[in-house]
């Protein structure tokens, strides 16, 4: 099927080029034009990702895909990595809560992990004796950088006996001074089940609002004043107001959010979810006949529905890319693949993650209840 069945009202960037510092092998004319065809037969974008862009990649997924096979390499990637990388190389794409599990049940002793950095810091805690590669050393993440592991112990130290619980968007230092770890498709669930009528919630406001709004009257939650600087960008005013001209011409717009915005923004919301439960809604809302959608998050998450969807979808809103996520690019997963340079290579200190692994293996323990 051709992507003619995609209806885009959301305007989204040219496909990234090759920055050219690394060359790539040589390849046949044939294998050029059969790799070009089949990344853009699978990336479903034919006007973005022409076949004559794709073959401008094809020798770096070509040679990617090789050296993965050479090397016994499992290379993950989230949803938010650019279609190239979703659909070019990756042997797993999914949210934190799957590549967690992944990385961890992993049979290969080299994991690949294109995403930003304190995602292969977790791979690295629960896989402590494999080899951990992170492509893009300098891609951050402003939840993660907004706290630190001295700004546990001060809230431990002001609210004693308070089990603290944290986003998994979070570095390890940070993963090991709290009871628990908790991602966008679990929070709700651990945080209903942990233990006594209060509970601290750390990085993620909007994620902590969204807390104290579904356990009022079951549980306190003291929150801190961490934000994702894209889904901040998103506010309730601005949904409301494409609702409103969707339905001015006839349009009944489907609202899907991710938890890291705002109350606002979820208020105005019809599903809320982790990036996999958007993308499995959208498609399921496209086979219901509810085929205009608007998907607050990370405008990866629209690649991916554009993708994996068979159904005539209008895709509505404003495309908002994370600059750490779409900071890695083909390239620098083949430099890595080749030889990796000291800062690629995940290291943490053994006590690190000793009580950074405790906090995750309960997350499993909560989320498997």
């Amino acid at each position: 099927m051709t992507n003619d069945c995609i209806s885009m009202s959301m305007d989204l960037p040219l496909a990234p080029n090759p920055r050219g510092k690394i060359v790539p092998k040589v390849f046949s004319e044939q294998q050029l034009e059969e790799e070009a065809i089949r990344l853009s037969e699978v990336i479903r974008q034919p006007k973005r990702w022409t076949v004559e862009h794709c073959k401008t990649i094809a020798p770096y997924t070509l040679e990617i895909n090789q050296l993965k096979k050479e090397k016994d390499v499992y290379l993950i990637a989230h949803s938010y990595q650019t279609p190239d990388i979703v659909y070019g190389v990756a042997d797993e794409v999914s949210d934190s809560y799957s590549l967690s599990k992944s990385a961890r049940d992993a049979e290969q002793q080299i994991i690949l992990f294109s995403s930003v950095r304190f995602m292969a810091e977790t791979a690295k805690i629960l896989s402590p004796d494999k080899l951990v590669l992170h492509p893009s050393p300098e891609a951050g993440c402003s939840l993660s950088e907004s706290i630190t592991a001295q700004d546990v112990r001060d809230l431990r130290e002001k609210y004693p006996g308070v089990p603290v619980a944290c986003y998994i968007n979070t570095t390890a230092e940070v993963k090991a001074e709290v009871d628990v770890c908790v991602t966008s498709s679990n929070y709700l669930k651990i945080c209903e089940n942990l233990p006594g009528n209060k509970l601290i919630f750390v990085p993620d406001k909007f994620m902590g609002e969204h807390l104290q709004n579904s356990l009022r009257g079951k549980k306190e939650v003291i929150i801190y004043d961490g934000v994702c600087e894209v889904h901040a960008l998103f506010t309730g005013e601005k949904v409301l107001s494409w609702k409103e001209r969707a339905k001015n011409i006839g349009i009944d717009l489907q609202v899907l959010s991710h938890p890291e915005c705002a109350a606002d923004v979820l208020e105005e919301s019809d599903i809320i979810g982790s990036s996999e439960v958007l993308i499995k809604e959208s498609i399921r809302l496209g086979q219901e006949g509810m085929t205009d959608i608007m998907l607050i998050t990370e405008c990866g998450t629209a690649d991916r529905v554009m993708a994996e969807t068979k159904q005539k979808l209008n895709i509505m809103g404003t495309c908002v890319m994370c600059r750490h996520m779409k900071a890695t690019l083909l390239e620098d997963i083949l430099q890595a693949l080749r030889e990796p340079r000291a800062e690629q290579i995940i290291e943490l200190d053994q006590k690190i993650i000793e009580k950074a692994k405790f906090s995750l293996d309960e997350m499993f323990r909560y989320a498997e209840l």
